[in-house]
């Protein structure tokens, strides 16, 4: 037994480096369903490598397409997630299944958008893959382009019937397409959203804005085109903070001196604090200047701000029982701002662009992956 498990090792080996002449030595005393350790089998092997001569020479041989490996990837899905676009016109010719998902819901057109094979992508609309599917973690093929920057391949998608609506759909973090475009500044793809039917005033999980989180994350160029484009700038999150206040706490002196530019009040409060406190308490001195060289009256608190530190205030009466909660109004005024100490909120970051590359292509298990950095050689783990 283990001396066939060797062979059968090996043979998938051979396949996975091209090396017909070995592979059709080693089946004659193995089969074509012989599998490695991790249930990958020749055809598998030869698709991932990208051999097309071989690949034609095993389905010649009766290879099964649709004979998966262990974690349910086929030889078409890896053709595909591995930019082999000619083995997989000739797998799609033979009439595999390219909407065939593996063990975690990824289709090959996933695959294919998550490295950024553009031809793939092509290959796979035009044999009619579906392109309104999502994975496990929510993400679809155009969430991935977007948030690899791929104009070529978003244009693509977007061509697609129906595939407006995942422009809003948010994954299992809560993140729509447009709240990556803005956080990564990808103004070409933020073009192409909006021109689809996207929305300025579409919310992540935390309430933020397109604009907050370009702001959040200091896209000051993605912030100048969204203000152009008549962003809110006073949109406000779960949490009180406007694109000024996070831009401000983040430490994001250009995009903060744009939105100042543009009129954005700095007297709004969030977690307790001014956005002045919020840079001063982080350190940010380059924006602790800029806000405190502006007019009194545009530090002062806003009514919104006023009234939510009157609640604040009610209800920390009611709780210990006093009766003369301290007015706002009355609050001592200087450039160090207004508002008592508080934690900082917590705001997770919104997915980034390089969570397009550095994550494991899915579909592939860990220790089969190959390294980017070896133009994307895509390795079968041998036992």
């Amino acid at each position: 037994m283990a001396k066939k498990k060797k062979a059968d090792a090996a043979l998938i080996q051979a396949a996975l480096s091209g090396d017909r002449d070995q592979v059709i030595r080693l089946l004659k005393k193995s089969d074509l369903a012989a599998v490695d350790a991790q249930g990958n089998h020749v055809l598998v092997a030869a698709s991932c490598g990208g051999h097309l001569a071989l690949v034609k020479e095993l389905c010649d041989l009766g290879a099964p397409l649709e004979l998966a490996n262990g974690i349910g990837t086929t030889p078409l899905w890896l053709a595909a997630g591995y930019g082999h676009a000619d083995v997989l016109k000739f797998l799609i010719d033979l009439k595999g299944d390219v909407n065939a998902p593996n063990s975690t819901k990824d289709t090959p057109m996933l695959a294919a958008a998550s490295k950024g094979h553009v031809a793939c992508v092509e290959l796979l609309c035009a044999a009619g893959a579906r392109g309104l599917t999502v994975n496990g973690a929510g993400d679809s093929p155009l969430s991935l382009a977007v948030a690899a920057g791929n104009v070529e391949m978003l244009r693509v998608l977007l061509g697609l019937p129906g595939t407006g609506v995942l422009i809003k759909r948010k994954n299992a973090k809560g993140v729509h397409a447009m709240a990556v475009a803005a956080a990564a500044g990808h103004a070409e793809v933020m073009t192409l959203l909006l021109e689809a039917g996207g929305s300025l005033e579409e919310r992540d999980a935390n309430g933020a804005s397109p604009l907050a989180l370009a702001a959040f994350c200091g896209q000051s160029a993605m912030v100048q085109g969204l203000l152009i484009q008549r962003a809110n700038i006073e949109s406000v999150d779960a949490a009180g903070a406007t694109p000024l206040w996070l831009a401000a706490s983040a430490g994001h002196a250009d995009a903060v001196s744009i939105l100042l530019q543009a009129g954005a009040r700095a007297g709004v409060l969030s977690g307790g604090k001014t956005s002045l406190e919020a840079a001063t308490t982080n350190g940010h001195v380059a924006i602790q200047q800029l806000l405190e060289a502006l007019p009194m009256e545009r530090l002062a608190l806003t009514d919104e701000a006023v009234a939510a530190s009157d609640e604040a205030a009610a209800e920390r009466d009611e709780s210990t029982g006093s009766s003369a909660g301290a007015d706002p109004r009355l609050m001592a005024f200087t450039h160090k701002g207004t508002a008592g100490p508080s934690a900082m909120p917590t705001k997770p970051r919104p997915r980034s662009i390089a969570d397009a590359h550095e994550e494991p292509l899915e579909g592939v298990a860990m220790e089969d992956q190959g390294s980017d950095s070896e133009e994307e050689r895509p390795h079968v783990n041998i036992s």
